[in-house]
């Protein structure tokens, strides 16, 4: 971080995390302002109140170039501010100009944690800035002269700001019990209203002023630390207790620190203590106490080291389980290490609802892709969303995030016709892309569907065999095994590359994201209706609750959400039939895929008279397994496979990963999904 100095390297991380929620609030706000093309009231003083943030804090930060840049915005949405009201029918190009902003910021941050970090320039920006502003102001006296009934441009900013300042002129509040009998200079500060993380402001004032004190203090103590502190401060403002030779000095100090708004000197070697009254002092020592619910921020890496130990938790205490067990040493097994085992798996629970997110998250990002590149291709297009409050994994989000963005990408410009063409089609000339969320048996599943022109499958099938990718014959691909070439590497229909397709690297990359998480993509498609694309995923990626069994000497395991039934093999021989050279059960008067594991991964030996069958069923597809015996049920942690293994791996033998027994044996982790379309390629029939 050579580029900051170590008092600033030190509130890098909270300038980080501040900034990054203040960008998102902003997007949020333009999205909703471009899709009405109106700012409210609202989000005029919203925007400011970010831009003023942003200045200050960048500017503390010795990043001068933007918080230059945000104190160009500042002033744009001062002149808005000064219209009152909300503005209505405003330009594209301030869209553009809002959102290149926030881009560039997005950009600067992910860059400040390189260690050769140096600010990039921001002088284009500003001046498209100032021309868009000295523009208005133009537009402005033009209407002045021509006497045209404008926005009263009163000083009614200032006034109101000195209404909200005689509102809150200092109320009386005692000095702090733990202050009462030290000596020194008492003094309380308050800072600007809505200028966050109060805690980490004050921290900075104490830091400032400590060279020219010889005793200093603060309360709420720990500021640095304080998520509450924060709260109680922005209520009742920071108290400092201080000694100094240089009273005058440390006064001016905190007069100059960031966002301090006012302070006052409670008490000082020469006067007496004000002694308000004894109700107001307590309410000054209790902070929060009417407080419901604390949140605190912590970073992603530590979360993530907290899973992966409490995941080896669970991996020790399957071996511990399994040494007593070896040991004849139940009273100890059912015992203390019972115990143990629950409260290691009560945590690993708590780990987990802990880096839960709302999938909602997402939703900003698909907005402005779709924006951006309706707007590029001159289409139209709205985001229907049905997410609720579904959460998962901030990993299981994070993946999905990424392949979400290709599958837009694709919908708008593969899918959507132009206006016209829609038009013409007798459709509405603004389409729409459904985004939905549901949970559904353990796991999180979201389709995006588009009401455009659909996938065209013989242009499919012609691409593909332009590009030598049919395995097959062309007549024997069925619809379905038509729409899964467009995942192939390198597959693309467009004949000209642009900013957003023409190489072939779109689906690819989702269906590779999608399998590294252990996902899966599905499409369905009618020509001249639209496409669906359906994503699942578990909705952790940490220890999933599984069913392990044993065939022949080798052991596997599925995810216990997929297993419906057990029954006997002996007692279902007579149901078993062959259809196109492969197994088939009658099980409810259905036919379902039968997958023999041992004809699968050429396992040596017979079934014996105890096996078993096992009815699973996910989320697209259902089958039944034939095992020698079950093991147990239990919340492992399936590790992924090793990169040597290959990207192909998992679609060629239908194995997603692999945990440890308590024994020490390797336990692999079958992909239910992939199997049951690896070694049958047909559906469940129903009996006729």
């Amino acid at each position: 971080m050579g580029y900051f100095d170590a008092d600033a390297e030190e509130m890098l991380e909270v300038y980080l995390l501040e900034t990054r929620q203040l960008m998102e609030q902003l997007n949020g706000v333009l999205l909703e302002a471009d899709k009405n093309k109106t700012f409210s009231e609202d989000d005029i003083n919203t925007v400011f109140r970010i831009m003023h943030t942003i200045k200050s804090s960048s500017a503390m930060m010795g990043l001068h170039a933007l918080s230059g840049m945000a104190h160009k915005l500042e002033d744009l949405f001062s002149y808005y501010r000064e219209q009152k009201g909300e503005i209505s029918r405003i330009k594209p190009e301030l869209f553009d100009l809002l959102f290149k902003v926030s881009d560039f910021v997005d950009n600067e941050l992910k860059r400040m944690l390189e260690d050769n970090y140096t600010p990039k320039d921001t002088n284009e920006i500003e001046k498209k800035i100032e021309d868009y502003l000295k523009s208005l102001e133009e537009l402005s006296h033009i209407k002045d002269a021509a006497d045209m009934p404008i926005p009263a441009e009163a000083d009614s900013a200032s006034s109101r700001t000195e209404e909200t300042e005689k509102k809150s002129e200092t109320i009386p509040v005692g000095i702090p019990e733990s202050f009462q009998k030290k000596p020194g200079v008492v003094i309380r500060i308050r800072f600007e209203e809505g200028c966050r993380m109060e805690n980490i402001r004050a921290y900075m004032i104490i830091r400032k002023i400590g060279s020219l004190c010889s005793s200093v203090e603060s309360y709420p103590q720990d500021l640095e630390k304080s998520q509450q502190g924060a709260e109680y401060i922005n209520k009742n403002g920071v108290f400092i207790r201080f000694e100094s030779d240089k009273k005058e000095e440390v006064l001016d100090a905190v007069k100059r620190g960031l966002f301090v708004k006012d302070h006052e000197v409670l008490r000082d070697e020469e006067k007496k203590p004000k002694t308000p009254p004894e109700k107001k002092a307590r309410k000054a020592d209790s902070p929060s106490e009417t407080k419901e619910v604390e949140f605190l921020n912590v970073r992603t890496d530590r979360l993530d080291r907290l899973q992966n130990l409490s995941g080896e938790l669970l991996i020790l205490m399957l071996t511990l389980d399994e040494e007593l067990k070896s040991r004849g040493m139940d009273d100890l097994r059912e015992g203390t290490a019972y115990q143990v085992n629950r409260l290691i798996e009560e945590m690993e629970r708590t780990v987990m609802e802990i880096r839960m997110v709302p999938v909602s998250k997402v939703i900003p990002k698909l907005k402005r892709i779709l924006r951006d590149i309706c707007r590029d291709q001159g289409k139209e297009a709205e985001l229907i969303v049905n997410c609720g409050d579904i959460e998962a994994d901030k990993s299981v989000v994070d993946y999905v995030s990424e392949s979400l963005l290709h599958i837009i990408r694709n919908a708008v410009d593969h899918g959507l016709e132009l206006p016209k063409e829609r038009e013409a089609a007798g459709k509405n000339p603004k389409g729409s892309i459904t985004f939905s969320a549901e949970n559904t048996i353990g796991e999180l599943m979201i389709s995006v569907s588009d009401d455009g022109r659909g996938i065209n499958l013989a242009k499919i099938l012609e691409k593909a065999k332009e590009k030598h990718l049919l395995t097959k014959p062309e007549e024997e691909y069925d619809p379905q095994e038509t729409l899964e070439l467009i995942l192939s590497p390198g597959f693309t229909t467009n004949q000209e590359v642009t900013e957003y397709s023409g190489r072939g690297v779109g689906l690819d990359v989702v269906k590779n994201i999608l399998e590294e998480a252990g996902g899966h993509l599905y499409i369905q498609s009618e020509e001249g209706k639209g496409s669906t694309f359906t994503i699942t995923l578990p909705l952790s990626l940490a220890t999933i609750e599984c069913t392990r069994f044993r065939v022949g000497e080798y052991r596997f395991s599925v995810p216990s959400r997929y297993v419906q039934r057990f029954f006997s093999y002996e007692e279902n021989r007579d149901f078993i039939h062959w259809r196109n050279d492969k197994k088939y059960i009658l099980y409810d008067s259905r036919m379902f895929p039968l997958l023999d594991l041992r004809e699968a991964y050429q396992i040596e030996g017979a079934y014996p008279d105890t096996s078993l069958l096992v009815y699973v069923k996910s989320a697209k597809r259902e089958g039944v397994l034939i095992i020698d015996s079950m093991y147990e049920q239990k919340r492992i942690v399936v590790k992924q496979l090793p990169a040597l293994f290959g990207p192909g791996f998992r679609r060629h033998t239908g194995i997603s990963g692999c945990s440890i027994m308590g024994n020490g044996k390797i336990c692999a982790a079958l992909d239910i999904e992939t199997l049951i379309e690896k070694f049958t390629k047909e559906a469940v029939h129903e009996r006729e």
